[in-house]
């Protein structure tokens, strides 16, 4: 019999009838006298110190107010007396996995299903405490195993759904949680993880009542507020999304993400935001607490405003003198300030606190690289690339570093014969080249809802579509994307083979589309030089373009300069003239840009990153 319940005897009655007092403490809990209850049971405890169900009950109500500390020293008293019994094993492990002490809590729920190999709670248990370390495959195990156990589990059944949707198989999530939400439509994680099911599938207009029906069932939660902001953003309802965020961060001052989100949708609305009274607001109700204070000072140094992020890290700093992420910080400020020599030693701080980052190698790289210490650069980069062999920042310093110097790496990472040009068919349906990019265009015109490009992309005056372009369901995108597919399962197979190469040796059949979207450029716009950190090929396909494009070199897509100006070394390599159906491959790492162009007309682009593996998510 299970011990979760306070009030029921499972070892026989002691002569003081501990079951009849229990059952007293079951009465006051029901009626939410807990303080009642709690010193009822400690006084039949304070009588009878080794009675295993006294302790357990007063273990779970001491547990319900919070200390954890005192509950599990009853729960391992409980356990001494009856150390067989795998329910109290199974509560030892929810308070230590409530204490964070996540490996104790593993062990316990292992006890308890090695008394009782058919507990479908304490596999429940396991499973949570499974999915918070990471491991996936183990957590999803010890989850089929409970509802296997108990088929009605319905909180298995929406942690099996929950785990499918983390690990790429939205639409297997999507049945599960389907069922659950119908099964239990009160229940708030199975709408709430059914509706990301949705979101992962870009199914972001069904997702949006589902997350307002979470939303309904827990307004004091932020999860669901915060997701179903982001289905708003997807789904093209930017106010909807703006008042979403706000609800969020209003809810949970301390949540971050929402807080970015909002500032970095307001701007893309052509909102001035730089002020960031929003995260003004969240400090007004939680203090300046470091992490707040690293992430305005992030966002300011996006604004290129560098004085008041200094000042805000330096602050940040002073509380939490141990941060490595806030040195970093610091760090990069100093870079924007053109104050190099004293970045140095944040960054060598950083690496020294984190010696398995690599973002902190990159940053000293780049900052290295800026002062004209190309050698000590090579140095610090290859580190972070033992570290991370295929990171796309990586490799594109690393080249800088090596053209710097001299070193023949340089030749072998910037090869010319890996940037290939492709002329796009008409797919079936469509006359000829120019009639299916017409209506391609106007199909991309109408996802363009957006005013300023995005916070943290490259471009310059012009927009980006939001979400994945190729999960749209129009006729020209899907046609687009199949032509597409064709072209990049060529570009890959006709590279060379080379397990020592950081782009060949990644060579696979298999391949998926990491993030796609539409470019749109007014005149005068252009990108800055960049490369793609999420890719390992990347793209430029040409939709729409002015006739001043066709000549001069207006407009056209630019390799080699990188965004430092680190000098005469520092400059376009190859410049490819943009034209109505061309596509361009590239590898990720490789820094490109585009020319600024003056004409009356928009330039209309279709970008994406691939990325070695299948669309269900398995990357390499």
């Amino acid at each position: 019999m299970a011990l979760g319940t306070p009030g029921q005897p499972i070892f026989g009655a002691a002569p003081q009838n501990p079951g009849a007092v229990l059952a007293q403490v079951d009465q006051l809990r029901l009626a939410g006298r807990l303080a009642d209850a709690e010193r009822l049971c400690r006084s039949l405890v304070e009588g009878q110190p080794n009675l295993p169900n006294a302790l357990n009950v007063l273990g779970l109500l001491v547990r319900a107010r919070g200390d954890y500390v005192e509950a599990e020293s009853l729960m391992r008293r409980a356990i001494a007396a009856a150390p067989r019994e795998p329910a109290l094993h199974n509560n030892l492990g929810n308070i230590l996995y409530a204490r964070g002490d996540q490996a104790g809590a593993e062990s316990a729920y292992r006890k308890a299903i090695a008394l009782k190999a058919d507990y479908p709670d304490a596999y429940y248990h396991l499973g949570l405490v499974l999915r918070e370390q990471g491991r996936s495959e183990e957590a999803l195990a010890a989850q089929r195993r409970a509802l296997a156990l108990r088929p009605a589990y319905i909180q298995a059944q929406v942690q099996i759904g929950a785990i499918l949707g983390e690990t790429g198989a939205a639409a297997d999530a999507l049945a599960l949680l389907d069922g659950a939400a119908a099964a239990a439509p009160g229940y708030y994680d199975a709408h709430y993880y059914r509706g990301i099911a949705l979101s992962a599938l870009e199914r972001h207009a069904e997702a949006i009542p589902v997350l307002q029906a979470a939303v309904a069932l827990a307004p004091g939660r932020h999860e669901a507020r915060y997701v179903l902001a982001k289905a708003f953003a997807q789904a093209g309802r930017e106010s909807d999304a703006l008042l979403a965020y706000q609800r969020t961060f209003e809810a949970a001052p301390d949540f971050l993400p929402a807080l970015y989100d909002f500032t970095a949708l307001a701007w893309s609305m052509g909102n001035d935001v730089r002020s960031l009274q929003s995260y003004a607001y969240a400090r007004g109700k939680i203090g300046d607490t470091p992490d707040l204070l690293l992430a305005e000072a992030n966002l300011r140094m996006r604004f290129t405003d560098s004085i008041e992020a200094e000042a805000l890290l330096r602050l940040a700093r002073n509380k939490a003198p141990e941060r490595a992420d806030i040195a970093n910080a610091l760090g990069r400020a100093l870079v924007l300030q053109t104050r190099l020599d004293e970045s140095f030693p944040l960054f060598q701080e950083a690496i020294a606190a984190e010696p398995g980052s690599v973002r902190h190698r990159q940053d000293f790289g780049e900052a290295l690289l800026k002062r004209g210490e190309s050698g000590e650069a090579l140095r610090v980069l290859d580190e972070a690339l033992a570290l991370a062999p295929h990171d796309q920042i990586t490799l594109a310093y690393l080249a800088l570093a090596a053209r710097e110097r001299g070193d023949s790496r340089y030749d072998a990472l910037i090869d010319p014969s890996f940037v290939r040009e492709y002329e796009i068919a008409p797919p079936p349906g469509f006359s000829d080249v120019a009639a299916f990019n017409r209506a391609l265009a106007e199909e991309l015109e109408r996802l363009h809802t957006r005013k300023i490009a995005p916070l943290d992309q490259t471009l310059n005056n012009g927009t980006q579509t939001a979400g994945s372009l190729f999960t749209q369901k129009s006729r020209a995108i899907e046609a687009v994307r199949e032509q597409i597919r064709a072209a990049v399962a060529d570009y890959i197979a006709s590279l060379p083979g080379d397990a020592a190469h950081p782009l060949l040796a990644r060579k696979s059949a298999d391949f998926a589309f990491a993030g796609s979207w539409s470019c749109r450029l007014r005149p005068s716009g252009f990108h800055t030089n960049h490369v793609h950190d999420q890719g390992w090929i990347s793209s430029a396909y040409y939709v729409a373009l002015p006739d001043e494009i066709a000549v001069g070199g207006q407009g056209g897509l630019k390799f080699g300069e990188s965004k430092f100006r680190l000098g005469e070394r520092d400059r376009p390599g190859r410049v490819i003239q943009p034209a109505v159906g061309k596509l361009v491959l590239f590898p990720s790492y490789f820094w490109h840009g585009t020319v600024p162009f003056q004409a009356a007309d928009n330039r209309l682009a279709i970008a994406f990153d691939v990325v070695p593996g299948t669309p269900d998510g398995k990357r390499s």
